[in-house]
């Protein structure tokens, strides 16, 4: 930036007051179609960041449930034949997922990073999926919480565990974008859900029956529906949180620049 650069900062949407009261507008409908957009509009750069994403958990499932099991292929077998089916089985397949979660948690981030770029209007390239990177740990705190409560809640009552699922999923975000820290952040993201439960709740289950739908046709629609779930979150943390962005404004001939140095958001 050379000195005759003018920067003003401001905030897109709504911010952490205004989640926490719920003085923030939320209609399923313009939340679904407002997704769609963002989803067409970024397939062809998004998507190769999902895919990236999908498969280094698949490696990480594999790595650990090979570590476990010592043969993968005894899953299969069980598959096949439910009798195969075994305490050792459960358990190795609840670790393997734990474990892909919890390690593929910052490049999470950084997909979740880039669906909320595009809420503000930003775009952004594949390679910002690494953006997350630089709040590992914070990210892994939150997310092994996270992960902790909802198996214990998924323990005494299946519901609770989709409860919390969806209570905590602003945390991660408010790591990245807002600097919270991982305790106070799921408690910032369960407070600000429960003052919209039921619209939230609504929109997330009809996400559900977009996974469902997809998976019933070989998993072919995900290619659409999984973009389009980061894309709602991203829109959702927008109108609840807001987005902190900055213009850079030049005096000079040259082209202007909008953009944001904060690390939750990209180059336009």
């Amino acid at each position: 930036m050379n000195n005759n650069d003018i920067e003003k900062d401001f905030n897109l949407g709504g911010s952490i007051e205004r989640a926490l009261s719920g003085d923030y507008e939320l209609s399923p409908a313009a939340v679904f179609q407002e997704a769609w957009k963002y989803t067409i509009k970024n397939f062809l750069t998004f998507s190769p960041a999902i895919i990236i994403l999908i498969a280094i958990q698949a490696l990480i499932f594999f790595i650990a449930l090979k570590l476990q099991l010592g043969d993968p292929a005894l899953l299969l077998e069980a598959v096949k034949d439910p009798q195969f089916f075994d305490e050792r089985i459960f358990q190795s397949i609840f670790v393997a997922n734990f474990s892909y979660e919890v390690i593929s948690a910052p490049l999470y981030a950084g997909i979740s990073l880039m669906a909320m770029s595009h809420a503000a209007g930003l775009s952004t390239k594949p390679r910002h999926m690494a953006k997350g990177l630089q709040f590992t740990i914070p990210v892994i705190i939150a997310t092994l919480f996270s992960l902790m409560l909802q198996g214990i809640a998924s323990a005494l009552l299946p519901l609770l565990s989709f409860y919390l699922t969806m209570a905590f999923s602003h945390s991660i975000l408010l790591i990245c974008e807002k600097r919270v820290p991982p305790m106070q952040s799921l408690l910032l993201s369960l407070r600000a859900i429960n003052k919209k439960i039921l619209p939230i709740a609504g929109i997330y289950i009809m996400v559900m029956l977009m996974f469902v739908v997809a998976a019933l046709f070989y998993g072919i629609g995900l290619i659409f529906v999984l973009p389009f779930y980061f894309h709602v979150k991203g829109i959702l943390y927008r109108n609840m949180f807001g987005i902190r962005l900055k213009i850079v404004a030049s005096d000079t001939p040259s082209p202007t620049a909008a953009s944001s140095n904060h690390p939750g958001s990209f180059d336009a």
